[in-house]
């Protein structure tokens, strides 16, 4: 065979190898992107189940506490009020918050639901009707007049179905973190590991597979961005959602669901390291007339500076909280001496009726105090809570019969 013929087919050979080794890596290339957008896909669905789907039951979840907390609520304000219409009024509110909770449970059963959540709703189904046959008594009592019986009711009954319906609904808030969790720590594993394998495809390739490969990992690095992105985002939001069901919209401190939360926690950590507890309830007097002569602004103003003062007077181991309306609570732990406790009763008071300037007027501030010990005046978060409630309107009853008022 002659040498040009040898090296014409030896060319040949190497076109031909080439042209495969150039088809093999075209179709490595093509692997390689394909790979890298089924993974970018995969990971955006991920993303939008978790952004949507789970955060919107986070919030369901929310407006739902936030109802039944606002429906109890009104619901005691009904039993507490003198006047008759203002009975009313309040009852209506009861009847709109109704409306609410039942509005956000059907958005929430309308979703997607997992053997956990429809668990969870089934014990809600099962607390609520008891929740309602226990609002309905508590309803006829105080349309009869029946006031005392009304309240027996509140703290008796009530109140325990409403901190169990508590508890299920922060479960149901944490069953979503947690799959939130799970499910982005799942996506960045997955966003890892994507990286990895496109590295290692790129660096066995040549030039153009190796050009290619950094693209693709251009690309990932971009929507591994995206994704920190919106975690950061998801993690915003559901602090932001834990402090709006824990905390007072208008003066910032803890809401009576997180008051009794951290009561019955110290309770606990009390019985154990043998220490003491004081709960103060503490009511503004005449509130209402600050209102009806200046405003609501000029209330808001007043209740702002009245839980300043309240959060600077506690230490970082106790606890402030507005409990709704012109209603505050504070709970100090360790105060042992019984004189210490009407010293620190005394500061109090003396702290609240320091003068409120706002808009050209001065408000002269004054509250009623009623105050529990823990183990003295009880053991348990209901007996503690009554006692002080108790004191508090013995408080109120004694400054409005020694001012010839009627209370």
């Amino acid at each position: 065979m002659p040498a040009s013929h040898r090296r014409e087919q030896l060319s040949r050979t190497m076109s031909s190898y080439l042209g495969l080794g150039y088809a093999l890596l075209i179709v490595l290339m093509a692997g390689l992107a394909g790979h890298a957008i089924w993974q970018i896909v995969e990971l955006k669905a991920r993303m939008s189940d978790i952004v949507d789907v789970r955060n919107r039951k986070i919030q369901l979840a929310t407006d739902l506490q936030e109802a039944s907390y606002n429906r109890h609520n009104t619901l005691v304000y009904q039993v507490l009020a003198q006047d008759p219409f203002e009975r009313d009024a309040y009852f209506q509110l009861y009847i709109k918050w109704g409306y609410r909770v039942g509005v956000a449970r059907a958005d929430l059963k309308s979703l997607s639901l997992d053997a956990f959540e429809r668990a969870n709703l089934m014990r809600q189904d099962m607390l609520v009707e008891r929740i309602l046959l226990v609002q309905e008594a508590i309803t006829d009592l105080s349309a009869r007049d029946e006031m005392d019986a009304a309240r027996a009711r509140l703290s008796a009954d009530l109140r325990p179905l409403n901190l169990q319906y508590t508890e299920i609904l922060e479960s149901l808030r944490r069953h979503e973190r947690d799959l939130i969790r799970t499910a982005l720590e799942q996506a960045q594993q997955a966003t890892d590991r994507a990286i990895s394998l496109h590295l290692s495809l790129g660096a066995v390739l040549i030039l153009l597979a190796v050009a290619i490969a950094g693209i693709t990992r251009r690309l990932l690095k971009r929507d591994a961005r995206i994704i920190y992105a919106q975690v950061s985002e998801l993690e915003q939001a559901g602090t932001l959602l834990e402090h709006q069901a824990t905390h007072d919209p208008l003066t910032g401190l803890a809401n009576r669901a997180l008051f009794y939360r951290r009561l019955d926690e110290a309770i606990q950590h009390a019985s154990e390291e043998q220490f003491s507890l004081v709960i103060m309830y503490i009511d503004l007097d005449d509130f209402k007339q600050v209102n009806d002569q200046h405003g609501h602004a000029a209330g808001d103003a007043l209740l702002l500076a009245v839980s300043r003062r309240l959060h600077h007077l506690v230490r970082k181991s106790d606890t402030s909280a507005r409990l709704g309306g012109d209603e505050f609570a504070l709970l100090f732990v360790g105060i042992e001496a019984t004189e210490a406790c009407a010293e620190l009763c005394a500061k109090v008071e003396r702290e609240i009726a320091q003068p409120v300037y706002h808009a050209g007027i001065t408000l002269t501030p004054s509250c009623s105090i009623g105050h529990a010990i823990y183990p003295r005046d009880g053991c348990k978060l209901d007996d503690l809570l009554n006692a002080a409630d108790a004191k508090m309107y013995e408080v109120k009853r004694a400054r409005k019969l020694a001012r010839g008022e009627s209370f």
